[in-house]
């Protein structure tokens, strides 16, 4: 019975937050407003500088690198036909790769090439 007559009873207008603003909340509404265009305005720029810099910039980096290592690879290949199909032994010097103790993995590094780094010496 409580529970009916405390659900019949309603106010006669729901007070909610924007319903009648006072001069403050107006200003506050405001500023809202102008930050939430500013963040719309600062996205839309970042997104034009993403596809018209960063993409062709990483495009004409992309191609650069790949033409100088294009001529870097036909150079020793060059100097292999040169020396019968071989190529020629690199000195070593005895401060080149010089490691006290070896990795958990060997005693190359991770990134180690055997076409074009020189192995490492072991500590004499």
């Amino acid at each position: 019975m409580l529970r009916q007559v405390a659900r019949s009873v309603r106010p006669a207008v729901r007070n909610f937050a924007s319903a009648a603003p006072s001069a403050g909340e107006n200003e506050f509404v405001a500023k809202r407003n102008a930050v939430r265009q500013h963040a719309a305005e600062t996205t839309d720029l970042w997104r034009k500088i993403s596809f018209f810099v960063c993409i062709p910039g990483i495009l004409v980096g992309a191609a650069w690198t790949y033409k100088l290592e294009a001529a870097h690879h036909e150079h020793l290949e060059h100097i292999k036909h040169e020396n019968g199909g071989e190529a020629p032994e690199r000195p070593v010097y005895s401060y080149m790769n010089f490691r006290v103790k070896p990795f958990p993995w060997g005693m190359q590094t991770l990134f180690y090439n055997p076409e074009v780094n020189i192995p490492a010496g072991d500590a004499e």
